[in-house]
């Protein structure tokens, strides 16, 4: 009996060497990371970049840090396993060309748009998390401020994505440039 139980161990005794595990923190981080990778590239939700990740796990046999490592090596241009970043860019791609379910354009919010000077105001918002996001990774509250900008502009636009809701509101500015353009400049306008 050399060792000592680890409840008896006096203080000054190092602890055991480690058994090469990640540790759960250092994991969390990393998919932190990628999350906000995922929701600034795509763009798309933080649920919506967690499924990303989970789902190119699960299609691939691998860990989820091992998915979490190859959304920063998009990121960052770094050359990783060849079939983790394909799986990746598949299941991005997929979740860019989705079609959600609409049953009408009354659902989708179509009578009523929001002025244009607000959604302008609130895009130029969202593209600044979505920079800002990209810049510090490991910030969990510039990720936080990147999904509340995502809810709002989908609420904005009455659509469920942020990708879709990112397209509407680009369409309907380009719209209302070119109808403040096409309008005639004279006294009676």
């Amino acid at each position: 009996m050399d060792e000592a139980p680890a409840r008896n161990r006096p203080l000054d005794t190092p602890l055991p060497p480690s058994t090469g595990a990640p540790e759960p923190n250092a994991i969390h981080a990393a998919v932190g990371r990628a999350t906000g990778i995922l929701m600034a590239l795509v763009p798309c939700s933080a649920d919506s970049a967690r499924q990303i990740l989970a789902g190119v796990a699960q299609s691939t046999g691998a860990r989820v840090e091992d998915v979490a490592d190859a959304a920063l090596a998009l990121h960052t241009d770094c050359d990783l396993p060849g079939s983790l970043t394909q799986a990746l860019r598949r299941s991005i791609d997929a979740t860019l060309t989705a079609r959600p379910l609409r049953t009408s354009d009354s659902a989708r919010g179509r009578g009523v748009r929001p002025e244009p000077r607000l959604l302008r105001e609130h895009l130029s918002h969202f593209r600044a998390m979505r920079r800002r996001t990209f810049a510090a990774l490991d910030d969990a509250c510039l990720r936080s401020e990147l999904e509340n900008a995502s809810y709002t502009l989908c609420v904005l636009m009455g659509e469920r994505s942020t990708h879709l809701a990112l397209q509407a509101a680009e369409e309907l500015i380009a719209a209302h440039r070119l109808l403040l353009r096409s309008r005639p400049s004279g006294p009676d306008c």
